[in-house]
């Protein structure tokens, strides 16, 4: 009967685990005249993929990649106390040739612009998950230039 328990029990949590969904989030940065712009979503499980960005906005190619688990789950915590913490950036000016503008987009929630500096400990999370990102898909932390 014990027996019965355990595999109802294993069966019960499998059923769970397969039922709770993959989230997702969007990094999203706009490019400027003179670099590429791209898109990477990252999915909590750490599949991933990064789009660099034509000028009409629309994707030049998809690559998948992996960002490492831990990364994956600092990353959404990260987000969840960006949003919950509501986390702002300084305005800043930018170059109307270099000047971009990066947004994560979680759950309807649209970060600050990442490319101004954070005022939180929030945002300074954010930016550092971004970069890291940035360098597990192969586009690095250097502005991806115009052909």
């Amino acid at each position: 009967m014990q027996g019965r328990a355990t595999l109802f029990g294993a069966l019960v949590i499998a059923s769970l685990v397969a039922a709770t969904p993959r989230d997702s989030a969007v990094i999203l940065n706009s490019g400027s005249t003179n670099t590429v712009g791209f898109k990477i979503t990252v999915w909590s499980d750490g599949q991933a993929s990064v789009a660099p960005q034509n000028r009409d906005g629309s994707a030049a190619g998809v690559k998948s990649f992996t960002v490492p688990a831990a990364l994956a789950t600092r990353f959404f915590a990260d987000l969840a106390a960006a949003r919950s913490s509501n986390a702002v950036t300084v305005p800043c000016m930018k170059s109307a040739s270099f000047g971009t503008s990066t947004h994560i987009t979680w759950q309807g929630w649209v970060s600050p612009d990442l490319e101004c500096p954070p005022k939180t400990s929030a945002g300074d999370a954010l930016v550092k998950d971004v970069q890291d990102i940035r360098e597990a898909s192969g586009i690095g932390k250097e502005p991806l230039r115009q052909p």
